[in-house]
């Protein structure tokens, strides 16, 4: 009898972590599964530690050349025989009732991927310290139909000053794996950045059913060295690429064209931040020429740059002269008018821009 469940594990170097992501597995109320555990190319004991579990549904592969972790899912996925994927990182781990839960809801609402919220749990920690939902600020049970506009707004990036959004591309649904075959759906191996979020938006794209559970049956943690820590310029230029090339693409093209302003939308705040984090690396090597070409080739971060200028200023002077509170609050006052003023004559130039946008996209969906 094949298992209902093809459980795929990307390894690398996680000797500290693995065992109890197996655990979490083997501890599951759902028995119907098989483990396949891609290791890419490990130089510490994570498959010594993985071949010591003495059970026939835990199948190991591997690599001996370092191939990244798209490559070991797609590896995964091709030798899964079950009927749903399940998605696992090795440094993560599964609430016992997880599959049985998600399991369930497929069941109950014909759905092609479930996904159910994550505790967030740093890396020392016992308890988590929120999860992903309740930082979205959505807290209520529910089972919700997610829809391709609202995925791509949830993977919005938070303003320069703002709190951290988690997209919904971090989550780790459960997938159907003949809706993948038929739609020739594999992880992009050619990215290094967002591959979860691509491989969902081309299901949504292609009319899957996703369903998100509200109850947190994964533990997600969040440590300095997992792969979702990246250097910011390197992960919002890989982010700006991957918007680009949905925008560009026919499937793309001839949805609903709200779905492609939001994706607009996304990719206007994403080239913003990275060319605030570009100018912030010129100042920190030094290359002030590039600092300038920079804030020419776009303005709105001077309004950026002066904050952080001011913030670091005020803290400085606090710092010698703890009395000159009332200076500081002087400076922040000034800088708000400041910047009251910059964000006026910028955001005159964004909606000029904004509705050339609009006739962009309008004409790409017709």
């Amino acid at each position: 009898m094949n298992p209902e469940v093809s459980i795929i594990i990307p390894t690398y170097n996680s000797e500290n972590y693995i065992a109890q992501a197996l655990e979490s597995v083997f501890a599951q109320t759902y028995h119907n599964f098989e483990i396949i555990l891609v290791d890419d190319a490990s130089t510490d004991s994570t498959l010594d530690i993985a071949r010591s579990f003495n059970d026939k549904r835990l199948q190991i592969i591997e690599n001996y050349q370092n191939k990244g972790v798209s490559n070991a899912r797609n590896c995964g996925i091709k030798k899964a025989k079950g009927d749903w994927i399940a998605l696992l990182d090795s440094d993560d781990w599964y609430v016992p009732e997880r599959l049985e839960s998600l399991l369930k809801v497929t069941l109950e609402q014909d759905a092609d991927l479930v996904a159910d919220d994550l505790f967030l749990i740093g890396e020392q920690d016992k308890l988590p310290w929120s999860t992903l939902l309740q930082e979205n600020q959505q807290g209520k049970y529910y089972v919700d139909l997610i829809d391709p506009i609202r995925f791509v707004m949830t993977d919005r990036p938070s303003l320069m000053n703002s709190q951290q959004t988690w997209s919904l591309g971090y989550v780790k649904p459960l997938m159907k794996r003949r809706f993948l075959l038929e739609h020739n759906i594999e992880y992009n191996e050619s990215i290094d950045v967002g591959e979860d979020f691509v491989l969902y938006l081309e299901c949504l794209i292609n009319k899957a059913r996703f369903l998100l559970v509200s109850r947190p049956y994964y533990y997600y943690r969040t440590r300095d060295l997992s792969l979702s820590t990246r250097k910011p310029t390197k992960y919002l230029a890989e982010s700006c690429k991957i918007t680009k090339s949905f925008i560009d693409s026919e499937k793309v093209a001839g949805t609903d064209s709200e779905l492609l302003k939001a994706m607009y939308q996304n990719l206007e705040i994403f080239e913003k931040k990275l060319a605030y984090y570009r100018a912030v690396e010129y100042i920190q090597d030094q290359k002030f020429i590039n600092v300038l070409s920079q804030i020419l080739k776009t303005p709105y971060i001077l309004i950026y740059l002066i904050n952080k200028l001011i913030t670091i200023l005020q803290n400085t002077i606090l710092a010698i002269w703890p009395q000159k509170k009332t200076e500081c609050v002087s400076i922040a006052f000034d800088s708000l008018q400041l910047e009251a003023g910059l964000q006026r004559y910028f955001d005159g130039a964004r909606n000029k821009q904004l509705v050339r946008k609009e006739e962009n996209y309008k004409t790409k969906a017709q």
